[in-house]
């Protein structure tokens, strides 16, 4: 089988989600291609940006946003992990990219992840921006707390 640009860079982020020591299962969630199931509790919804510098761009077509919503909706454990080229993976919980996309709109959103030399990750979105930064090394640890 070919290997296809997505597999690459979803790998990235699985890869250190395995590796992770509270690590057990991981399933596919859905048809939606991205869509993980991590342990038996927790969805993790994987975009990936082949930019190879700061800043990356990530969007959430409708079915993105009906796709995240049903898994709150659900009362699901919810996560965004933005592969940002071969430099980071920004893990987003719903308490933070709820404050970025609106998952009820009926237009695309978009998230942007900027980091500055020796930075942290800087993320804004169609909502505005998060108060605070995401430090490279929330994830994969963030997932499993």
């Amino acid at each position: 089988m070919k290997i296809q640009e997505q597999d690459q860079f979803h790998g990235a982020a699985l890869t250190q989600i395995v590796e992770h020591l509270s690590f057990k299962a991981l399933n596919r969630a859905s048809e939606k291609y991205g869509h993980y199931l991590v342990n038996t509790d927790r969805h993790v919804f994987a975009k990936y940006s082949t930019a190879t510098h700061s800043p990356w761009s990530f969007s959430f077509k409708l079915n993105d946003l009906e796709a995240i919503q049903a898994e709150i909706d659900a009362q699901n454990i919810v996560f965004l992990c933005l592969v940002c080229g071969t430099t980071t993976v920004c893990a987003l919980n719903e308490d933070e990219f709820s404050k970025l996309i609106d998952l009820r709109s009926p237009t695309s959103q978009w998230i942007r992840v900027e980091v500055p030399l020796r930075g942290s990750c800087h993320v804004s979105g169609s909502l505005g921006a998060l108060k605070h930064t995401v430090p490279h090394n929330s994830f994969p640890v963030k997932v499993f707390a």
